[in-house]
């Protein structure tokens, strides 16, 4: 896996850099701005690039900036988000990326345990997963808004969408809650249901809506367009 990485506080750039290297991990730029950045994927050809979100020179939004820029021009990388902002705003942002997110992260640093961890979402998002800080997620849930489209689900069935919202897949939330994993499955055929989300006869393409269009109808507070 090749993986750019985009940080602009140098002592934690080289030692993501080194610890990622020692896990098999081909570091193949670094960079600190938004313009070296580019530059550096550009011609690199990373499979993720792992990005700070405030940067120089204005340290906003900066990484978010990048990403819609790599998403644009290299839609096959990967865009992992590694921040010390938990913003609901920059994960919805993330996700609105194109019609169907795919391929993207959002993960706090303080909360990231260890380097093995960082490895597994990075191999995560280069397979083309979502995954959301459950922080971020937990925010999401408590967050109240004039029109919710989770008001129709049981609280068994959000604590499922926050699990799918993170990124688990149906084994890994059957493994946290003791369940079957044809359980997981039924109930989030239920979700799809309840939510209006466009279903579809291809099996995975159904997990997709369920794990992309699920996420994004709460992040927006808004139920999904039907299609």
């Amino acid at each position: 896996m090749r993986v750019v990485i985009v940080e602009d506080q140098g002592l934690l750039l080289d030692a993501l850099a080194d610890g990622l290297t020692a896990r098999d991990v081909e570091v193949v730029g670094r960079a600190r701005d938004r313009d070296e950045a580019l530059g550096v994927i550009d011609a690199s050809a990373p499979d993720v690039a792992l990005l700070d979100i405030r940067l120089p020179p204005t340290y906003t939004d900066e990484g978010l900036g990048i990403a819609e820029q790599v998403r644009a021009r290299y839609p096959d990388i990967g865009l992992l988000v590694l921040s010390s902002y938990a913003e609901v705003a920059y994960a919805e942002r993330l996700l609105s990326l194109e019609e169907e997110s795919r391929a993207v992260g959002y993960l706090l640093k303080e909360r990231v345990g260890e380097l093995a961890e960082l490895v597994g979402a990075l191999r995560r998002v280069a397979s083309g997963e979502v995954l959301i800080d459950s922080y971020i997620i937990d925010r999401l849930m408590k967050r109240r808004r004039t029109r919710d489209p989770l008001a129709t689900l049981t609280p068994h069935e959000r604590r499922i969408l926050a699990l799918v919202a993170e990124g688990r897949s149906n084994l890994g939330i059957a493994q946290v809650l003791g369940c079957q994993i044809s359980t997981v499955e039924k109930h989030l055929t239920v979700v799809t249901e309840k939510l209006g989300l466009p279903a579809s006869g291809d099996r995975h393409r159904r997990q997709l809506n369920v794990r992309v269009l699920a996420v994004l109808a709460f992040l927006r507070g808004t139920p999904p367009v039907q299609t």
